[in-house]
């Protein structure tokens, strides 16, 4: 990817999935990345022995953690040019089911966490002359979905939040963007769909909700992410832009 090359990046949630994947392509695209993720094993496992990157075992609901993170990538490489939020988790539970504890959990994980790390890289990025957030949200941030009440709030506070950030920013030539995937094929739709009676027919349901019939790679939403970090994306701020198959349309 173009205007990626001799930037400094961080990627929250790097361990698996979409993060590993983003984490990977910006390395291939000439960037350093501090990569974090609570799964640390993991963590180390697919990036301990690449020389661009430098992981840390965060875990995003701590403010302090995401301030260390920030510190890492500052103290390694003076500046940060990019901002990756994709740390999250998904817990279903209707809304009576819906404890204090899970929404806690959810609400700090996915949303909390992005807003930590904006305000520990912001001040670094104005002082370099600008940067880019990109916040991976989530297609339930624009439509809705039962059992998701929790998920679905932290995922649309992250859009609403990418939109007041996009309008404060935009004089510092911060740009901030979220990304609303559908299903992608990641190690957490795996663990969905174990947990389910009968996984073979939930995949189906789950692939003919998308009118291009088929569901997310972490590739397509990874690509999506680092065009909108890139210098190709300098005049694109506060979009949420669906990486869904289609999915937004209703089916």
């Amino acid at each position: 990817m173009d205007g990626i090359a001799g930037k400094v990046a961080i990627v929250t949630g790097a361990a698996m999935g979409i993060g590993a994947r983003i984490t990977e392509l910006l390395v291939q695209s000439g960037a350093s990345v501090v990569a974090g993720d609570i799964a640390h094993d993991e963590l180390t496992m697919r990036f301990g022995r690449a020389e661009s990157v430098r992981t840390c075992r965060t875990d995003v609901r701590q403010r302090s953690d995401c301030e260390a993170l920030a510190a890492v990538a500052i103290d390694l490489h003076d500046r940060v040019d990019i901002m990756i939020n994709n740390a999250g988790i998904t817990i279903r539970a209707p809304l009576p089911d819906t404890t204090d504890e899970l929404w806690d959990n959810v609400l700090q994980t996915n949303l909390a966490s992005a807003f930590y790390m904006a305000r520990a890289v912001v001040p670094n990025m104005r002082a370099y002359g600008g940067g880019a957030i990109v916040n991976i949200a989530s297609i339930n941030a624009i439509r809705g979905n039962q059992g998701l009440t929790a998920y679905g709030a932290s995922k649309g506070g992250m859009t609403a939040m990418t939109r007041v950030m996009a309008m404060e920013l935009a004089p510092d030539n911060i740009r901030v963007n979220a990304l609303c995937p559908a299903t992608v094929d990641t190690p957490m739709t795996d663990q969905y769909l174990a947990s389910v009676d009968n996984a073979e027919a939930t995949a189906e349901m789950l692939v003919a909700k998308h009118p291009l019939g088929r569901i997310a790679t972490a590739d397509d939403v990874a690509w999506a992410a680092l065009f909108l970090a890139s210098d190709r994306a300098s005049f694109i701020t506060g979009v949420s832009l669906p990486i869904d198959g289609g999915r937004h349309l209703g089916r």
